[in-house]
């Protein structure tokens, strides 16, 4: 064999080597053969309990889908990023699942600050979120009241849980008077305080003071103290379950005997294993009704695979539910791996059947069209008491 031929053998050897090794992209197959798709929450630390179900119930939808033969042939590659309740270690996994895992979307996280933090790193790469419980208005909207183009969510979002809130105390529970704790460092805290307070003074009511305190803080007696030296029919209380509690427990111990109301995070197992008599009487509402029938069955399969009830966390398992079945949805309308057009195709959702229900996006806000369930704390037990629409959402 001449040089010039032995040159020419190598070349195409050479460049059908290259070839197969870019059609198979590597020992795990093309690129192009999965849709990688992330869920982002808390999987340590305190808030870790929401995350976990909220994984698990992902996580469960993944295998079903994957065993039926994924989206559009492509089966479902599913990453986990532990948040750790942070908004920095949320900035840092949402980098990597991007840059380095190629995920196209994301399903979570469960609260406002990470998924702030996480949507100003989802419009840089143009990758879309779907919060399961954030419900500042700022995780969707701009201060101007702009919408972010790739931040969802599927909870309620602060205005329109705080509206019914406010709205079911004064038009049904006829309070009119109401005192406010609050954390000063918890962006869910600040952005319920600051939507009940216009809520509640544009039905009518009066806010007559507001207390604050530290993230972390485990001793409210001062605040308390100040509180009950004013005359007020209830004490709002936007706050997760362990400063509820102990707030709640404080607030009875001083004497304080004024009916308590607080956002949709009051619905958790653990709350009423720390305070169930302080908090007796207590209202709160919610975006789901955890009791509904149509998902025994769900409950039921989570049960079995996992060993517990998830509606003992909250609504948080359905949540997630819900957003992984609106991605999925998306990609399949989008029929392409560009996270801009699934980004498109989850705005455009309208009357999606999903777990809980038809769901549809307002595609000016990013929120959910949803109704709100009233729940009050009695014997013991969280109980369902109505279902409301408020009139006055300002977001």
């Amino acid at each position: 064999m001449t040089k010039l031929r032995k040159l020419t053998a190598i070349v195409i050897a050479m460049t059908m080597i290259l070839t197969m090794v870019s059609c198979a992209g590597g020992k795990g197959g093309s690129k192009d053969d999965k849709v990688t798709i992330g869920y982002i929450g808390p999987l340590t630390g305190d808030s870790s309990p929401w995350g976990i179900v909220e994984r698990q119930a992902v996580e469960m939808y993944v295998n079903d889908v994957n065993a039926a033969g994924g989206i559009n042939g492509k089966k479902i590659d599913f990453k986990v990023y532990d948040t750790a309740g942070d908004s920095v270690q949320t900035t840092n996994a949402a980098r990597k699942a991007i840059q380095k895992d190629g995920v196209k979307a994301f399903i979570g996280p469960d609260a406002s600050t990470s998924a702030i933090a996480l949507g100003e790193v989802c419009a840089e790469y143009g990758v879309p979120f779907i919060s399961t419980c954030a419900t500042n208005y700022k995780v969707t909207q701009q201060e101007d009241g702009s919408v972010l183009p790739y931040s969802f969510r599927i909870c309620l979002s602060d205005p329109q849980i705080m509206a019914a809130v406010a709205e079911y105390a004064h038009e049904v529970l006829k309070i009119q008077k109401v005192a406010i704790i609050y954390s000063v460092g918890d962006d869910y805290s600040v952005g319920c305080q600051q939507n009940f307070t216009d809520a509640f003074k544009e039905c009518g009511g009066e806010v007559v003071t507001t207390q604050a305190y530290q993230s972390g803080d485990v001793d409210f007696r001062a605040q308390l103290t100040n509180i009950k030296s004013y005359d007020f029919d209830a004490l709002f209380i936007p706050a997760t379950y362990k400063e509820l509690g102990l707030i709640a427990n404080q607030a009875r111990a001083l004497g304080m005997k004024q009916r308590f109301l607080g956002p949709d995070c009051w619905l958790t197992g653990d709350l009423l294993k720390i305070a169930a008599k302080s908090v007796e009487g207590g209202m709160f509402a919610v975006c789901l009704n955890t009791d509904s029938e149509v998902l025994n069955d769900f409950k039921a399969k989570f049960k079995k695979k996992y060993d517990y009830d998830p509606a003992g966390v909250g609504t948080d398992a359905f949540l997630a539910a819900d957003a992984f079945i609106i991605v999925k949805n998306a990609i399949e309308k989008a029929d392409s791996l560009d996270s801009k057009v699934i980004a498109k195709k989850i705005e455009e959702t309208k009357d999606l059947d999903c777990l809980t229900g038809k769901i549809s996006y307002n595609p000016k806000t990013h929120n959910p069209i949803r109704e709100t369930i009233i729940y009050t704390i009695k014997d013991g037990k969280f109980v369902n008491i109505d279902t409301y629409t408020p009139k006055i959402v300002k977001r």
